[in-house]
């Protein structure tokens, strides 16, 4: 799936991205999306858990969760690392991971803002 995002239909939750950092600490990085159809702004906005080659305490390893595609090092995603990523942020998407570990992420993200 190492294809350059050609419309809004490519990015759906799931779905692993490639992005500019809003934070501004590398030029790119991944997130895995969360959002859906449902939430406000779909198609140009979008919720999104950073993801990093760090594994922290917290972090959910990615190893066994990609439907399509994968990221080339080991990596982790971070649920703390909460970012609202526009359209325009996008630079492709690369993989995709089972609905599952997308739905565990998005738990564990709520226990940051309990």
């Amino acid at each position: 799936m190492q294809t350059r995002v050609r419309s809004r239909s490519d990015v759906w939750r799931g779905v692993i991205v490639v992005a500019t950092d809003p934070f501004g600490h590398t030029p790119r990085r991944p997130y895995l999306i969360l959002s859906d159809s449902s939430h406000p702004f779909a198609g140009n906005q979008y919720i999104a858990l950073g993801i990093s080659t760090k594994e922290y305490s917290d972090s959910l390893p990615l190893a066994g969760a990609y439907k399509t595609g994968t990221l080339d090092r080991e990596s982790f995603v971070s649920p703390w690392a909460v970012v609202s990523l526009m359209d325009s942020d996008i630079e492709r998407a690369v993989a995709q991971v089972t609905s599952e570990f997308t739905d565990s992420a998005a738990s564990r993200q709520t226990r940051y803002v309990e």
